[in-house]
């Protein structure tokens, strides 16, 4: 008791154990004194080969202990929760008790975390200006609209509560630690870490998570990775609160589709669940089984782009070798092309590299098709015209995704009559200019020549006419 860096000094080198009762009977319950010293016999009952680890009574299962003798009592949770409940948290310790018979209500002290995590989904702006956004999730929410290889963030977001009662739970921990479990579908790819924060329950200006503080353990970073906080409580007094008032964890990464991605479907699923101490028993702070809080998912759509070449009308014939690249702006300007590259399966992706994109051109089937597209709309025009044909009209893509939650509480996306990711290029037949040398050349020649007669005629019979 001596060396506690808390209580050491309120008692002597040698003292008695009247002398340690007239030192404990002057502190309160939950005050920083009887916390101290509950951890400090918590951690010698569970720690010491010497102690006696067999409690005195067992019970409280309703809830309270009929204590029938006066004393000073730690009170301990000890019973494992019910098979397959995973969130769960041990009470604090009680200390205490200065009555004969004395009937104890347990009051929980319990701190159970939750965690939240979300997707940024970037504004979806047509050519025409702010008022036409073909993508309605703008922000930070469970689900988002992305390109292949376009790079956005998650944030995964945990919130620790205030104490209850006396408002001093967290203290009755040597330290409280937090562990991110965040899983990716084989479809994204994590790129980095960006920050970790940390505010009060209050909500003041977060302040930065040092690195010393928090491992990340990128096991494999293309399925899933965990980012643990070995000690909130520090993290807290270094950002200049107090844990017990409530924290906000924010951890945020980028990642990227990768061409593994599903298009047009919900199977772009990820989620993150959260570890947490939840026995302030020294040693043992994970608790007697693992213990997570619910899973939080989110979901990250892509599209895809068919496209199919054909000669006269829409069931004409296949067209092979028609060039195409597509814009983001009806001008169709070089500074507003959206940059491709052809994927080992034929079709094309976003390049988001400093290298020129590809053109892409129809194959033996007329299709060239552009795999995973952000909601939006862009602008498809012919670069390369086949032989013998006219180069068709720019095609406007619309691709319009509508977010909402079903009534299972899980994101769903919904895609406009008017979006276009099916479509069929035309190109008429044109006619054929004369070749040099040819009859169509010397009839030319034949005009001109009669044209410049005629001319000279004319002039002659009005000279002639003004001389009379």
């Amino acid at each position: 008791l001596t060396e506690d860096s808390t209580i050491g000094g309120e008692f002597k080198t040698n003292f008695t154990p009247q002398e340690a009762v007239a030192a404990i009977s002057k502190w309160h319950d939950s005050d920083d004194n009887s916390i101290a010293f509950a951890r400090f016999v918590c951690k010698y009952i569970y720690t010491d080969a010497n102690a006696n680890k067999e409690p005195v009574i067992q019970g409280g299962h309703t809830g309270a202990f009929e204590l029938p003798m006066a004393g000073y009592y730690l009170i301990v949770d000890t019973s494992p929760f019910s098979e397959g409940d995973s969130y769960h948290a041990y009470n604090s310790f009680l200390l205490k008790v200065n009555q004969a018979h004395y009937h104890v209500q347990i009051k929980h002290k319990v701190v159970k975390p939750t965690v939240k995590k979300e997707v940024f989904d970037n504004d979806d702006k047509s050519s025409y200006g702010d008022n036409n956004s073909w993508g309605d999730n703008d922000g930070w929410g469970s689900s988002a609209d992305h390109a292949i290889n376009e790079p956005f963030q998650f944030r995964l977001i945990a919130k620790l509560p205030a104490s209850k009662d006396n408002g001093r739970a967290y203290d009755y921990y040597d330290k409280y630690t937090v562990c991110f479990n965040d899983t990716l579908s084989e479809g994204i790819t994590f790129d980095r870490l960006d920050k970790v924060e940390i505010t009060s329950g209050a909500g003041d200006t977060p302040k930065v998570i040092n690195a010393a503080n928090y491992t990340l353990t990128p096991n494999d970073p293309q399925s899933f990775f965990k980012l643990s906080i070995d000690n909130v409580k520090t993290c807290a007094v270094a950002a200049g609160f107090n844990l017990n008032d409530g924290a906000t964890i924010t951890v945020t990464y980028t990642a990227h589709l990768n061409d593994k991605a599903a298009v047009n479907s919900s199977d772009n699923k990820n989620s993150v669940r959260l570890q947490y101490s939840n026995n302030p028993r020294p040693g043992e702070h994970w608790g007697y089984t693992p213990n997570y809080t619910p899973e939080s998912e989110v979901y990250v759509y892509t599209y895809q782009l068919n496209n199919t070449k054909r000669a006269e009308n829409e069931n004409g014939a296949l067209l092979k070798g028609a060039g195409f690249r597509l814009y983001s702006a009806d001008t169709c300007n070089a500074t507003e092309e959206i940059k491709l590259k052809k994927n080992t399966d034929g079709t094309y992706s976003r390049y988001f590299g400093t290298e020129d994109g590809e053109e892409m051109f129809s194959d033996d089937k007329g299709q060239f098709n552009v795999k995973g597209l952000d909601a939006g709309t862009y602008y498809l025009k012919e670069t390369t015209t086949p032989k013998g044909y006219t180069t068709a009209a720019v095609k406007t893509i619309k691709i319009d995704a509508t977010h909402s939650i079903n009534e299972s509480g899980n994101p769903q996306v919904t895609l406009s009559s008017d979006s276009t990711l099916d479509n069929k290029i035309v190109d008429k037949k044109g006619s054929t200019l004369p070749s040099t040398g040819g009859m169509g050349t010397v009839l030319l020649y034949v005009a001109g020549i009669a044209v410049f007669v005629l001319a000279g005629a004319t002039l002659v019979m009005a000279l002639r006419r003004r001389n009379a």
